[in-house]
């Protein structure tokens, strides 16, 4: 029962949040999500290669923006 109710508040604490989110930055918010998942992305990229280089394995390819 109360593992159910802090889901409960939790769903409705992230809820709110994303509704703030969306009021304050309107239409710009989809633009915002779409910049964040791309640096995520880049800096994951750059970390596993990091990590590879690390344990000796060359990454095929050839890496053109880093």
């Amino acid at each position: 029962m109360k593992d159910g109710l802090m889901l409960l508040i939790a769903g409705l604490l992230c809820a709110g949040g994303a509704a703030l989110f969306f009021r304050y930055f309107g239409s710009d918010a989809l633009n915002i999500i779409i910049l964040l998942t791309l640096i995520c992305t880049i800096a994951d990229n750059a970390r596993l290669r990091r990590r590879l280089r690390e344990m000796g394995a060359k990454p095929e390819g050839k890496r053109t923006w880093l």
